[in-house]
């Protein structure tokens, strides 16, 4: 999955080449200006987003036309300690698996903040439950040019298909994180986040209709068929785009919309300028008027 950030090449690189990669990769979007960050849109979204479970990329908001009604909701019911801790096993053993030896072992301190399942799903193939986790992301000393090994509160989801295969079994997000340009977005196929002014996300498998989605303490998810069986080296998953995510009002007014990674948008720039904080620490923030695709969101909220 995304512990690496490209694709496995036809000849295997030398032992530590990818997590080197990795390593200089993250330290570099922490570091970068917002500036930066705007202009590579598949970092932005997310202020620290590292998705082993497939990369989420962040592709800009086009508001376009409502969508069908959506049916749900569905059935929800909270697991139980043994269900939840068998659960958890489950998506550390699958973590570890796909997680290049050379890296700590990622999530064995994180706690489980909840663990629930879809009642009414009974097709193997799509994603029923979920847990969320709770830790302390660190990012490790290797590479070229280490830095300061440095630690940042973050959450954990993984998610298990109704047939019992593990989906997603590392996804990682982390509060404060800043959302560009919509108040939603997903950092999955059938998984994401969502912001104060959303009500109600749609995620519209294609050639189907869409599927209501639960929103939970700033997390959407939704029963759609998930990608199981990640390798080590999968840089994301490529059914992605096959899944359009819609986020609407409480007054059913389309907020956004994101169908997947589109290769042909032009990327998006936004002027920024810098902010002195009443602690005297500077920080930037979009240069007024701002545009609608600029405007930020922080998460949660």
């Amino acid at each position: 999955m995304n512990e690496l950030l490209t694709r496995r090449p036809d000849r295997p690189l030398p032992p530590g080449t990818h997590e080197r990669m990795r390593a200089d990769l993250l330290a570099a979007i922490e570091s970068e200006p917002p500036r930066r960050r705007i202009l590579a849109p598949a970092l932005a979204a997310a202020a620290v987003l590292a998705v082993v479970a497939g990369l989420a990329l962040g592709v800009r908001a086009f508001r376009t036309e409502a969508a069908p009604p959506a049916g749900g909701p569905h059935a929800v019911r909270a697991l139980t300690a043994s269900e939840t801790d068998a659960l958890r096993s489950q998506c550390l053993a699958e973590a570890n698996r796909i997680t290049s030896k050379s890296l700590p072992h990622p999530f064995t301190d994180y706690k489980v903040v909840k663990a629930f399942e879809f009642t009414d799903v009974k097709d193997p193939d799509v994603v029923s439950t979920w847990l969320i986790g709770s830790g302390l992301q660190t990012y490790p000393t290797i590479g070229r040019h280490p830095m300061p090994e440095r630690s940042h509160p973050a959450y954990w989801l993984c998610s298990r298909t109704a047939g019992g295969l593990i989906s997603e079994p590392s996804i990682r997000f982390s509060p404060g994180a800043i959302l560009s340009g919509a108040p939603g977005m997903r950092i999955a196929r059938n998984a994401g986040v969502y912001t104060r002014t959303v009500a109600r996300v749609t995620v519209q498998p294609k050639g189907q209709q869409p599927v209501e989605a639960l929103l939970q303490d700033g997390f959407w998810f939704a029963p759609t068929v998930g990608r199981t069986n990640w390798g080590p080296y999968d840089a994301d998953d490529p059914g992605r785009g096959d899944f359009v995510v819609r986020g609407y009002d409480a007054a059913g007014g389309l907020l956004f919309t994101d169908s997947g990674p589109n290769p042909t948008a032009a990327p998006i720039t936004c002027p920024y300028m810098s902010v002195t904080l009443p602690n005297g620490r500077k920080t930037f923030t979009p240069s007024p008027p701002v545009k609608p695709e600029c405007v930020e969101y922080r998460w949660p909220s």
